[in-house]
């Protein structure tokens, strides 16, 4: 594709389908600096996956953020080359590789956006290097990680809304949006993690804190539907927060009520999807089907999610829980 084609929108659809998906359902006064936002915590998020070394990881991200704070692009084209040769993922290439059009986008944006928009992109980046030598232990551990790589997003869309439409929102439940979504996809993903020596559930849910039976040995799908089920459980408690933080929502940001349903939504068909289902350890892909999505999509554009339909959602849903939850005893 020609460079001159090659705007954040179409980078937008290279390195992200759910995202692309959603974003388009923003106001039009958020639109274009979410979009910019996921690119700019998407080429973090590349750097964390690389293959460099912990110590490199922490200069280039603190590189990075130093960048978007001075919009000195001088070192711009050293800074490419170094994160391109450690990169994995082909897409997130294109997208080092054409930095410069989501920084010219972003430079452009008021000072104030810019000014939040780094606040934020610097905690995620320190989380993420703090992460890179900590272990995940325990629930805390997986609350704390998922907050800086996703909760900090939740806040910072909390602060767009507040700057923009002037609409105040509960900062708390905003955090439990970003970790409901991180928190699927630790989920899905637990066995692609697990190949690459990556784990992001507790350790202490482990027999001796070791994984590697859970994923390899047949002998411990029980105790593997076990650790699931409190994974699930985990995850649930984000989405209740998640959908009362949506419904407080007001109809002058109708677009990023849209937007919150969708993300959150699709978030949680694929929980039902894992539900009892061994196949997360065996790395079987996970998927909504495509006809769920569009089905949702289309029942968010048309307003179909009340807060009335949205509390029956929740109380089915955590019927459910209850239903399926082995009773303990008393």
């Amino acid at each position: 594709m020609a460079a001159a084609k090659i705007n954040t929108k179409y980078l937008l659809d290279l390195v992200s389908r759910s995202f692309a998906l959603t974003i388009p359902l923003l106001d039009k006064n958020k639109k274009n600096k979410v979009e910019v936002q996921y690119l700019l915590a998407r080429i973090i998020d590349t750097i964390e996956d690389s293959s460099h070394t912990a110590q490199d990881k922490e200069t280039l991200i603190t590189g990075f953020i130093n960048i978007l704070k001075s919009e000195n692009t001088d070192n711009l084209e050293n800074f490419k080359k170094v994160v391109i040769d450690h990169t994995i993922n082909e897409n997130d290439k294109i997208l080092i590789e054409n930095i410069e059009v989501v920084l010219k986008a972003f430079f452009a944006f008021k000072q104030e956006i810019k000014n939040m928009s780094v606040s934020y992109l610097r905690e995620m980046g320190y989380g993420m290097v703090y992460y890179q030598d900590h272990t995940i232990s325990t629930f805390e551990d997986l609350d704390d990680y998922c907050y800086y790589v996703a909760g900090t997003v939740g806040v910072y869309l909390t602060e767009l809304v507040k700057m923009l439409d002037n609409l105040e929102l509960d900062r708390e439940k905003a955090k439990s949006l970003g970790r409901f979504l991180q928190k699927v996809n630790i989920i899905k993903d637990a066995k692609i993690d697990y190949k690459e020596k990556r784990v992001f559930w507790p350790l202490t849910l482990f027999d001796n804190e070791n994984p590697a039976p859970y994923f390899e040995d047949g002998a411990y799908m029980d105790k593997s539907m076990e650790i699931l089920s409190k994974m699930i459980e985990s995850a649930m408690h984000e989405f209740k927060n998640s959908i009362e933080y949506i419904m407080t929502i007001e109809k002058k940001s109708l677009g990023y009520r849209h937007f919150c349903l969708l993300t959150t939504l699709m978030g949680y068909e694929t929980i039902k999807l894992m539900k009892n289902n061994y196949n997360i350890f065996m790395g079987e892909t996970i998927k909504i089907p495509r006809k769920t999505t569009l089905e949702i999509a289309a029942k968010v554009k048309a307003d179909f999610y009340t807060n009335k339909k949205l509390e029956d959602l929740l109380e089915k849903a955590f019927a459910k829980e209850a239903e399926e939850k082995p009773k303990e005893e008393e």
